[in-house]
């Protein structure tokens, strides 16, 4: 699986496809289907990974390696493509999304974030 990363400096905005969603009440769309299905897989109201990341990692240490790289630009909000804006501590709220998979990083990726 690829994801594309986008970093826009002037406004610190990070943006995102799949790396992570955040499906909540506020959420458009959001039926109670769909509200069931994701408190299932742990992810209402939980910013997370998209359910076939977490099926599948690929190579774990480059996705910490990536994953660490996103997590030292200098980002304060994130737009998703699925769910809804991350506006407060994003790059914590990132961090702790990938936190299976950071780690030992994760708590270091939380120092960086500070």
């Amino acid at each position: 699986m690829r994801e594309v990363a986008l970093f826009h400096h002037a406004s610190k905005t990070l943006i995102l496809v799949d790396l992570v969603e955040n499906v909540t009440a506020a959420t458009p769309n959001t039926n109670g289907l769909l509200r069931f299905l994701f408190r299932m897989i742990g992810m209402w109201n939980t910013p997370g990974p998209a359910p076939e990341y977490r099926l599948g990692w690929g190579d774990k240490a480059l996705v910490r390696q990536c994953l660490m790289r996103i997590l030292q630009w200098d980002f304060e909000r994130v737009i998703l493509s699925h769910g809804d804006l991350i506006t407060r501590d994003a790059r914590q709220v990132i961090a702790h999304a990938w936190r299976k998979i950071l780690g030992r990083a994760f708590r270091a990726a939380l120092a960086s974030s500070g």
